[in-house]
């Protein structure tokens, strides 16, 4: 019997260009969706540690050699956080991303505060 009005044919009905296009389509469905969740994560990161921190620089997202790790960078911060707060920290960004398939809080350190060091002004001493 045909297929009923609106509903897709089972996977084996399909020709092999249509599974093809089928299996690109949810790939790319898959890939912003979890590019969206990634980023609603990375934007509720500076809440989450809200008091937790005495600064925070935004640098751009790792790509290559420098983003080991499997997947897309779409955040790079680095946060100023006092000794004693820095299990605090963890804490608070632990659980950001349970139950969301394909999206990574990573946190590293602690390191050594370059990130908030400043170029001296021109004519400046160093």
């Amino acid at each position: 019997p045909p297929a009923a009005e609106g509903s897709a044919p089972a996977p084996g009905a399909l020709s092999p260009g249509r599974a093809y296009l089928r299996q690109r389509r949810q790939e790319r469905r898959h890939h912003r969706d979890a590019y969206r969740a990634a980023g609603a994560v990375a934007g509720a990161v500076p809440d989450r540690v809200a008091g937790l921190f005495r600064a925070r620089v935004a640098h751009r997202p790792q790509q290559g050699e420098l983003a080991s790790a499997a997947g897309e960078n779409i955040a790079n911060e680095a946060y100023l956080v006092p000794v004693e707060g820095v299990a605090d920290f963890h804490r608070a960004l632990t659980d950001l991303a349970d139950g969301l398939p394909g999206v990574r809080v990573e946190i590293t350190g602690p390191w050594a505060p370059y990130s908030f060091a400043t170029v001296p002004a021109a004519g400046g001493r160093a």
